[in-house]
């Protein structure tokens, strides 16, 4: 038996309306990984479409706690890191980075602000140079076209995506960083929606796409990145990574339609992950 693999997911805790945390938990667990979570923030529900939500800021607490896991010996085959509270936090990233990883731990940045070309609440230019500097110190970066954009300094098009247009992304995010890079929210035409990934150490492309549903949830990113997360530290290859990671979105938001949950409560992923599971085993177990 294989032993069993350690992500740290450093990430908020929005309290309803899943994403980030509450969705990186049971899915990395799901595929068979230990999820140790350190919040940056505590809310009271993210913050697309609620109001009123409440903000605990948490940077005072997350470097004690790194501090911490150090002095534990803790070690962490993975870092999955995504939402920050504020531009400031991205050094106090690079600082976790550098304290609990080795040389074999596998850092991921999911540099999430943005979608459907703008920021998200209380977000901006600020917080894109911050998650430039940490995507520099990422292993694989997962940024959706707006947060492409963002980063890149590319004007934002809603799609259909041409080819040339995706290459031109491309081009500024290999500036960021040389290992791999997942550009999610690909639409090559109206009907279809997907990931375009190039790989810095061989230089191979790969493309994934699916056919468009009917509706945009909240927190899908979220489920998209835990998951290739997951299964990239159990060992799988990039291809079925991406693949089995956008099959567990399609699955979820279908799942979700038929149920009709708003949008923005996020996807119904815990109907799907009894399958994922079977099917996580049988690929690497």
């Amino acid at each position: 038996m294989n032993a069993l693999k350690r992500i740290a997911a450093i990430n908020d805790l929005s309290c309803v309306g899943k994403c980030s945390l509450t969705v990186s938990l049971p899915v990395i667990s799901a595929a068979g990984v230990e999820c140790a979570c350190m919040p940056t923030a505590v809310l009271s529900t993210h913050t697309a479409v609620f109001t009123g939500y409440t903000v605990r800021d948490l940077s005072d607490d997350m470097l004690p706690i790194a501090r911490h896991w150090k002095k534990e010996g803790i070690d962490f085959d993975g870092i999955y890191s995504g939402y920050m509270i504020s531009p400031q936090q991205g050094e106090i990233f690079s600082e976790i980075f550098d304290m609990v990883s080795n040389e074999d731990t596998l850092i991921i940045v999911d540099p999430v602000m943005a979608d459907n070309g703008n920021y998200y609440a209380g977000m901006g230019e600020e917080m894109a140079e911050a998650f430039r500097k940490l995507c520099a110190k990422a292993h694989i970066i997962t940024p959706n076209v707006t947060e492409a954009c963002y980063l890149t300094g590319i004007e934002y098009q809603p799609g259909s995506h041409s080819e040339e247009y995706i290459d031109a992304l491309m081009a500024g995010l290999k500036k960021l960083c040389s290992g791999r890079i997942i550009l999610t929210g690909v639409c090559p035409d109206e009907k279809r929606i997907g990931n375009v990934a190039w790989d810095g150490r061989s230089g191979e492309t790969a493309s994934c796409f699916n056919d468009r549903l009917p509706a945009a949830y909240h927190g899908t990113g979220d489920v998209f990145t835990s998951c290739l997360a997951a299964l990239l530290v159990r060992g799988a290859n990039i291809d079925d990574a991406i693949k089995m990671s956008a099959q567990l979105v399609i699955d979820s938001m279908a799942r979700s339609l038929e149920e009709g949950i708003p949008h923005h409560m996020g996807v119904d992923f815990e109907g799907i992950l009894p399958a994922f599971t079977a099917k996580v085993e049988k690929l690497l177990g």
